[in-house]
């Protein structure tokens, strides 16, 4: 009977009994997270403690040995077990995790919360975060989410609301369309007439457009069919970067495309004195859920946006 210091190695074993299984060293390699000539060196290792030729390379797909075809059989099924061993013992895990849910409109999910993720994990190691993006309000309304942000006003339906990110709303363009309609950003625009612009979609209330932001601030508005549509804000911004036109920015989403260099932040800027991003929820009297709540509003008064 081999000893300890004998036996092959687990890495060497996975790599031949997936090989087998797939019929390639490829696609053994891509199950595996590793190289195919990492596989091939495992699987060479294995023969050579083994002391025989355990896969017939001369043809595709490859296919063991008479030997190899004995050894595959005998360890498929220990290495089978061996995975849903693992594979309960991570569901078990799960299993008595923390679940704390969290409801989002999209554009906020994806610029704000996403990047933000792997930190939050990192800060709750023991909790599940299911996150639901979505665009409808309705489906916001009626969320039964432990957290939910929402772009509102004070709501007052909720036994825990707080201001998290106050709306400030701004101008963005790309460093290429800047020069090529030599805009100085010391001088905030007043006439958008000749200028390409982006936007989410204008019928939408909730958002300042480019019409009623002009509005507000006294700035010449554009006219009609210059104005872009998209049916999400990932899509604005995107078009921006890529210096397709101007769009609407808000604070807190946009920041690190300015400080990348991606966009420039142009004038003037609409602040909201009352609204934004609210942070709120029904269990913040609840332990587990009022960690998260504070670390999430102290991850942005840190000012790291």
């Amino acid at each position: 009977m081999m000893n300890e210091s004998e036996l092959p190695t687990s890495n060497s074993l996975l790599a031949f009994e997936a090989t087998v299984r797939h019929g390639s060293m490829t696609a053994a390699a891509d199950e595996l997270g590793i190289t195919q000539p990492l596989v091939s060196q495992r699987i060479r290792s294995l023969e050579e403690e083994l002391g025989s030729v355990l896969l017939d390379r001369s043809r595709k797909p490859l296919k063991p040995t008479i030997i190899g075809e004995k050894f595959y059989g005998r360890i498929k099924e220990p290495i089978q077990l061996l995975f849903k061993a693992c594979d309960f013992v991570k569901n078990e895990r799960n299993d008595k995790k923390t679940r704390v849910s969290i409801n989002v409109y999209f554009g906020f999910a994806f610029y704000w919360l996403m990047p933000r993720l792997n930190k939050l994990q990192e800060a709750f190691p023991d909790y599940v975060f299911e996150m639901t993006p979505t665009n409808s309000l309705s489906d916001m309304m009626v969320s039964s989410s432990d957290i939910v942000f929402h772009f509102s006003n004070s709501l007052g339906r909720y036994k825990f609301e707080e201001m998290f990110i106050r709306e400030e709303v701004f101008p963005v363009c790309s460093p290429e369309l800047l020069e090529k309609y030599e805009i100085n950003v010391d001088k905030p625009l007043s006439d958008l007439r000749s200028l390409p612009l982006l936007h989410k979609d204008k019928d939408d209330a909730r958002w300042f457009n480019w019409i009623n932001w002009c509005k507000v601030l006294g700035v010449q508005p554009p006219e009609e069919g210059v104005i872009f549509c998209y049916n999400n804000y990932p899509l604005v911004l995107e078009a921006a970067i890529r210096g397709e036109g101007f769009c609407l920015a808000w604070r807190g989403l946009v920041d690190p495309y300015i400080k990348e260099g991606k966009l420039v932040e142009l004038g003037p800027s609409l602040k909201s004195k009352s609204r934004g991003y609210l942070i709120c929820t029904d269990y913040y009297d609840t332990y587990a859920i009022k960690k998260v709540v504070d670390w999430l509003i102290k991850e942005v008064e840190s000012g790291d946006r």
